[in-house]
């Protein structure tokens, strides 16, 4: 999965020795050698991460105007606050086109995220009944190659 963190590009690898666990206002990080946190501040899709005395700022890749994005991309973020009440696939996991993935409640209204091709879930950095906030990253799929 790619990100910007302090505007350089960065992936971080799934099934990489780096564990990470999303709190509400903290990270937890675990690696063979342990773990620590770092204290989180969230606005729209830009994250600030306080760790061992550094600040970083880190938000999602965007897809290049004139580029699919989104769902095309296999990456589908929160269009605004609210909760993961139902998950149905975990890393790893085979998927098929019109799959239901997970569903997010927001404003009262359920909001189902539909696989749009076959594929495989990279990631999903959310997990049931945690609270998400506007533009955070709830899965990631990888199509298949065909």
């Amino acid at each position: 999965m790619k990100f910007l963190v302090n505007g350089v590009e960065t992936e971080i690898a799934p099934g990489s020795e780096l564990d990470v666990i999303f709190m509400s206002d903290r990270l937890s990080f675990r690696t063979k050698d342990g773990a620590k946190t770092a204290l989180v501040a969230r606005h729209g899709d830009k994250t600030w991460v306080s760790f061992d005395g550094d600040v970083f700022e880190i938000e999602p890749m965007k897809a290049a105007k004139g580029t699919a994005g989104g769902a095309d991309s296999g990456q589908f973020f929160a269009p605004m606050p609210g909760m993961i009440i139902d998950l149905m696939v975990s890393p790893g996991e085979s998927v098929t086109k019109g799959q239901k993935l997970l569903v997010l409640e927001a404003m009262k209204t359920q909001q189902p995220v539909i696989a749009p091709f076959d594929g495989v879930v990279v990631s999903v950095p959310v997990q049931k009944s945690q609270q998400v906030t506007d533009g955070m990253l709830l899965i990631s799929l990888e199509k298949k190659a065909d």
